[in-house]
């Protein structure tokens, strides 16, 4: 009976000892974590509270007790957490005698422990069961944050000065509570400066895109988990431009047809490139102005079509891939282009029937001429965009023959004089036409309404005797 009453003695005397040692005890010098709970209940309390998160490849295990020169040595038991209940206590395959260091490298999951002493008599503490609670709860955590990159994607093309959502999604189960730290480079080199840090894990942060622009942008996400596992992904290759594109028309400036192909000259200075551009129209002089059609690539002219006769400006709006655009036409401006459509030719009048009248008389009723008579053609020509010197003068001595042009390049409001040609024959058909031509390239022509004789001398008479 002697050694079984010492015995109980012995464990009576070590339960005090060891509730002092638990107090003490740390594990990686860390702050404690509430003892985990028996029986299949406590999962939501576990779940609620904060359990320590390492990386640690080895944990190392300090416990003190006032009794501490009577230990023998110590068993290390373990045991996991499943998400749901605890798994069995396993004993470490080895012991640690007295000031022997406790050390175990465990593989990743949740774990609490037990340390089991064992005194120099003999007398241990109870082997763990199932309800025995951890001493240490603690959670060994390897592998970084999986993050990928929704907005922008590599490759994207970005307004510099525009704000846009950059889209991210983050998981581990032990992130941070402000796991999110964005980061932009523009060299593409690896140069970062932090956008914004110690971010939730939202999902999506508004970014105003620097203005600097470059085609070897980088957008970095970094999401960090409570062991302190660093993951990242890099969306590479993104494009800023912060210039806007121009475009505009430079040409024809008079049409003399309502379908008419405008010459362009849009340009995008920026990396981006050109992604679309649009002919805009205003009939009024600048007062409102309305959409044309598209102009497709390579952006170096379009198709269009006026309405009716008139004055317009032009102007072209232009976007850049990456979503540049410059500004919509608004009144008038020096950067718009006036054509004018003018479809419509000269209108041109004779002053006499005949199409001429003596040099000196500024009106006669002559019809017939000898050759050498110096003789005027008077006209009035009409157009709003008549051309300069554009009259020229033609006469014909016979129906169906060639009209003979007697000058061109003549002043548009001042009559022609020239003399009675000598024809090849005496004629009673001579007539007279004139044409003008306005900056169009319209051509407008008058004939003489009634003929003139040009007479080229009296004939022998023929005798006959009889």
């Amino acid at each position: 009976m002697k050694p079984t009453l010492l015995a109980s003695l012995a464990h009576a005397a070590i339960v005090p000892a060891l509730l002092v040692m638990l107090a003490a005890m740390t594990v990686g010098a860390e702050p404690d974590s509430a003892p985990a709970a028996a029986g299949g209940e406590e999962k939501q309390q576990i779940d609620d509270r904060q359990v320590v998160v390492w990386a640690k490849k080895e944990v190392s295990i300090n416990a003190t007790a006032d009794d501490e020169e009577d230990v023998a040595f110590r068993e290390l038991w373990y045991s996991s957490f499943d998400g749901k209940d605890w798994g069995p206590w396993a004993k470490h395959g080895i012991t640690f005698p007295k000031n022997t260091p406790i050390t175990w490298a465990p593989s990743e999951g949740h774990w609490q422990i037990y340390l089991r002493k064992v005194h120099i008599s003999g007398a241990a503490n109870a082997v763990p069961t199932a309800g025995t609670p951890g001493m240490k709860e603690f959670i060994i955590d390897r592998t970084p944050p999986t993050v990928t990159i929704g907005f922008p994607l590599p490759k994207a093309k970005l307004r510099g000065g525009q704000k846009y959502i950059v889209k991210w999604e983050a998981n581990d189960p032990h992130l941070k509570a402000a796991p999110i730290t964005l980061l932009w480079s523009r060299d593409g080199k690896g140069t970062f400066e932090t956008i914004a840090d110690n971010l939730p894990n939202s999902g999506s942060y508004e970014w105003l895109v620097p203005r600097d622009m470059t085609i070897t942008g980088q957008l970095q996400v970094l999401a960090v988990d409570k062991a302190g596992n660093v993951g990242s992904t890099i969306a590479d290759s993104i494009l800023v431009d912060s210039v806007n594109p121009h475009g505009k028309v430079v040409g024809p400036q008079i049409s003399a047809k309502a379908e008419v192909m405008l010459a362009l000259d849009i340009a995008d200075v920026g990396p981006a490139g050109l992604a679309t551009a649009r002919l805009w129209v205003s009939q009024d002089d600048g007062t409102s102005w309305n959409e044309g059609p598209f102009i497709q690539e390579p952006f170096k002219s379009v198709a269009w079509k006026a309405p009716a006769d008139g004055r317009f400006r032009l102007a072209v709006v232009a976007t850049d891939q990456a979503g540049n655009v410059n500004a919509l036409p608004k009144g008038k401006a020096d950067d718009q282009f006036v054509l004018t459509i003018d479809t419509i030719p000269p209108s041109i009048q004779l002053g006499a029937a005949i199409g001429i009248v003596e040099a000196s008389k500024t009106s006669s009723a002559k019809k017939s001429f000898t050759p050498g008579t110096r003789v005027a053609v008077p006209f009035t020509v009409k157009d709003a965009n008549l051309a300069p010197n554009s009259v020229s003068i033609f006469l014909q001595t016979e129906p169906g023959k060639p009209w003979k042009e007697l000058a061109k390049g003549q002043p548009t409001d001042a009559a022609y004089r020239f003399e009675i040609p000598t024809p090849a024959a005496a004629t009673k058909t001579a007539r007279i036409k004139v044409t003008a031509e306005d900056l169009a390239g319209n051509v407008g022509e008058v004939v003489s309404s009634e003929t003139f004789e040009i007479d080229t001398g009296t004939k022998a008479d023929v005798i006959d005797i009889k």
